[in-house]
């Protein structure tokens, strides 16, 4: 085994966004070209069942399940379609790919298998019915459960306790869990990964977190607006490694 071996995916959030308009060709390109191993980003589904690349439910304070295409495209050309954003990344980066809603987890599915392969990308979400349909749709697709202040909120205002947090993450059959990297040391977080299931952090921008989470063995992939941030760390904290044989 190389030193390589141990480090954490590099994954950029929502394409390079610290330098290009995130969730973007361009800033998926701009990706591509720092190097990073995967890029980060968010589909939902307009009126007429377009998927589109987009993170906020509203774009001009119209919600985009009611919007069509067109009109979204009227509002902001920079939006890019799920299509458009596979055909420029296919074959040159691996995808995480997001899914913002419930409900067109097999569309979503249909289209990645259409032009990628199931090991180029992973698909996460905040929900856990969109990560059991689409493990159901094709239980060779690696997904993610998506962990943040919402998800703790929620488990307290239902009173869930960490096992039954557990059974649920169990259920849905996620291969990882991605929590917000605030809440990596949580105590349900801690209580409900229990060392089964790799770790990917997000949002992490600010150097000395990276070279935290670089050295966290728990920590598989790191989310980061600055994937060249990320990626030159990286390389410093594997050329300060010992050579495994």
């Amino acid at each position: 085994m190389d030193k390589k071996s141990r480090q954490p995916l590099i994954v950029a959030h929502r394409g390079a966004s610290a330098y290009v308009k995130e969730n973007t060709l361009p800033a998926f390109e701009k990706a591509i070209a720092l190097g990073a191993d995967m890029i980060e980003f968010d589909v939902r589904r307009t009126r007429d069942k377009v998927l589109v690349i987009h993170h906020d439910p509203d774009l001009h304070n119209y919600p985009i399940r009611k919007l069509t295409y067109d009109e979204i495209r009227s509002l902001d050309p920079d939006i890019p379609t799920l299509e458009s954003a596979l055909e420029v990344c296919q074959g040159r980066i691996r995808l995480d790919v997001e899914l913002k809603g419930i409900g067109y987890e097999k569309e979503a599915v249909r289209l990645l298998l259409r032009c990628l392969t199931p090991e180029s990308f992973v698909v996460t979400s905040f929900y856990p019915i969109c990560i059991e349909r689409v493990k159901k749709r094709c239980p060779e697709i690696t997904t993610g459960f998506l962990f943040g202040d919402i998800t703790v909120n929620v488990c307290k205002s239902l009173r869930c306790t960490a096992n039954s947090v557990r059974r649920r993450v169990r259920k849905m059959r996620a291969d990882f869990v991605a929590p917000d990297w605030q809440l990596l040391d949580s105590h349900l977080l801690s209580k409900v990964v229990t060392g089964e299931l790799p770790i990917w952090v997000w949002t992490v921008n600010e150097a000395p977190v990276l070279q935290q989470m670089l050295g966290d063995r728990r920590i598989k992939g790191i989310i980061t607006d600055k994937p060249d941030l990320g990626m030159s760390l990286r390389q410093h904290h594997q050329d300060s490694l010992p050579a495994l044989s």
